[in-house]
């Protein structure tokens, strides 16, 4: 009888991106080898895409409101109210369905589906995709703030396994917490290798992409700036941007009469938008380990990222690809200006990330030898 592995990704119904397709190459692999997965989410772009390869899912209660903070604090107690409705849900579901292991990978589910299987002593994993550090766990070493977050630490020895997805953000939680916890493992991000299908794609010269959410913190408007000031000395390049987001009618504006610059929206095939162009930018003020950047490596393409979360983990500089300083505008026009001038820095760069990626982020590879023994944990126990 297949164990059925239950993946918890409970975000708000618009939102869909590297966490999001993290769920889906996950429940393939589970697949592969003989697990029964389910998506557990409020994405409507992860219900579809999971429904559409015929993975089961259930959509859970949403606790629209996230930020619990300043006056806010005040109505806490409604929120504590929506996670006990929560719990409930997760302990009827499990009931039913007798999952053999949960993985939870969203903060307010951190809590009431953990309690849930605590009680049923259903086996739990934590997979965090650097919401601990980027704001689950902001503030949690200090007195009378972030009651959520220090319920979510006093969890965690509860937990079978934490995963991070980095060094980086086991180095960020060590330094807020006095002491790790024994089930934290690191386990980091991989893509699949997908190069091959790919190898008859042409990149136009000097063309640029960026994939991602269109937001500030992407770091959208700097890389907007820096084209445009770049394209004065070289008017034949191209910037081709995919994604959707709440600033992306602004940016659009921001980007003025410059032609060379290509809003697509959104894409169901970032492999075919970084194929089809020269050099890939990841422009983000903070960022986990990007699973865009690590599809850029796959591909083998010129690297251009801010040095911010686990991006030094896959880019060393000039070696992999060009690290600079976020929020900068200046230092992406000098890096695009230098991909472009050095062509046998750009060539061997993207050489070395795709080596890079093979060595260390062929997500195939690392289910067989990192993640698989977690899921199959049990087994060996009984």
């Amino acid at each position: 009888m297949q164990k059925k592995v239950f993946l918890i990704r409970n975000v708000a119904p618009n939102k869909f991106g590297g966490g999001e397709v993290y769920q889906l190459e996950l429940a393939k692999e589970l697949k592969a080898h003989g697990f029964l997965p389910y998506i557990i989410t409020n994405s409507e772009e992860l219900l579809k895409r999971a429904k559409s390869l015929g993975i089961e899912t259930f959509t859970p209660p949403y606790i629209k409101t996230q930020n619990w903070s300043g006056a806010k604090n005040f109505l806490l107690p409604f929120y504590w109210l929506n996670i006990n409705v929560q719990k409930r849900w997760y302990s009827g579901l499990f009931q039913a369905e007798r999952p053999a292991i949960v993985n939870i990978q969203s903060r307010d589910d951190w809590i009431s589906a953990t309690m849930a299987a605590n009680k049923l002593k259903v086996r739990t994993i934590w997979t965090d995709h650097a919401d601990f550090r980027n704001w689950v766990l902001w503030n949690v070493d200090k007195k009378f703030k972030n009651s959520i977050g220090k319920k979510i630490v006093s969890l965690m020895p509860t937990v079978g396994k934490i995963v991070l997805i980095s060094r980086y953000e086991k180095q960020w939680l060590q330094d807020i917490l006095s002491k790790l916890p024994n089930n934290i493992t690191i386990i980091r991000n991989g893509v699949l290798d997908k190069r091959e299908q790919y190898n008859g794609s042409k990149a136009p010269k000097n063309s640029f992409v960026y994939v991602g959410r269109i937001t500030q913190e992407k770091g959208v408007s700097e890389l907007i700036d820096a084209f445009n000031i770049v394209s004065v000395k070289y008017p034949s390049i191209t910037l081709n941007i995919y994604g959707d987001g709440p600033d992306l009618e602004s940016y659009k504006k921001a980007s003025g009469s410059n032609k060379r610059i290509v809003f697509h929206g959104c894409t169901d095939e970032p492999l075919k938008a970084i194929a089809g162009n020269e050099f890939f930018i990841l422009p983000s003020h903070r960022e986990g380990l990007s699973l865009s950047l690590l599809d850029a490596a796959m591909m083998q393409k010129a690297i251009i990222a801010t040095n911010v979360g686990a991006a030094s983990e896959v880019i060393d500089d000039r070696k992999t690809g060009l690290l600079i300083n976020p929020n900068s505008t200046e230092d992406l026009a000098e890096a695009m200006a230098k991909v472009i001038d050095d062509r046998s820095l750009s060539i061997t760069m993207a050489k070395n990330a795709r080596r890079r990626y093979e060595q260390e982020f062929n997500f195939e590879q690392i289910f067989e030898k990192e993640m698989l023994p977690l899921y199959q944990e049990r087994e060996a126990n009984e």
